[in-house]
């Protein structure tokens, strides 16, 4: 099930939440990993560091995209991006493809999703046409609270961009889509295992 909520000015919305990853990302910048040397390897057979070992599940979620280039053709772009990244990890479609058009002056477009059970992860894909310059999302969990946002400034975002979001709560989710800069035709779809 995917359906669309309703409008709104919600753009006040959005720079919360953002200010709010913002501040977390910050908080987090300040602290300091001990050297790899030190880390503990994550089994007592394992050459590798956990930090050697999240690297390497990041790059594989991230490799999918690294060579992207949009073509400026919003369905088009969202499709090339799902079938390159889409399937990494088994995951599959859940929801239809959505498209839609709006400008930066435009309130934020809302889309729901259900969440069947905890446990279950999940990976949003969108692309904006040639005339949209910075296209964000960001999801919410079933009690408001934002779960993940894109901080890129681009027209194709992946979000969580370095890993799934695998979210602890079933529910009804929101994803909100805004043209941040620019104006036009998106498309977006939701994968998840």
């Amino acid at each position: 099930m995917f359906g669309r909520g309703p409008g709104a000015s919600g753009m006040a919305t959005l720079e919360v939440g953002l200010a709010s990853v913002f501040a977390l990302l910050g908080a987090s910048a300040c602290v300091q990993s001990p050297p790899p040397s030190v880390l503990p390897s994550s089994s007592p057979t394992s050459t590798a560091s956990p930090r050697t070992e999240d690297a390497a599940a990041r790059t594989r979620w991230e490799s999918c995209y690294g060579t992207f280039s949009p073509a400026g053709d919003a369905p088009g772009d969202l499709s090339r991006l799902v079938r390159d990244c889409g399937p990494t990890g088994g995951m599959r479609a859940i929801t239809v493809v959505r498209s839609g058009e709006q400008s930066e002056d435009d309130a934020i477009d809302r889309y729901t999703f259900e969440v069947p059970s905890a446990g279950h992860c999940y990976r949003v894909y969108a692309a904006g046409d040639g005339a949209v310059k910075d296209l964000d999302l960001l999801l919410r969990g079933p009690s408001g609270n934002a779960v993940a946002s894109d901080l890129t400034h681009d027209s194709w975002p992946v979000l969580p961009a370095r890993h799934p979001a695998c979210l602890s709560e079933p529910g009804l989710y929101m994803l909100e889509v805004s043209v941040f800069k620019g104006s036009g035709h998106y498309a977006l779809q939701v994968w998840g295992r």
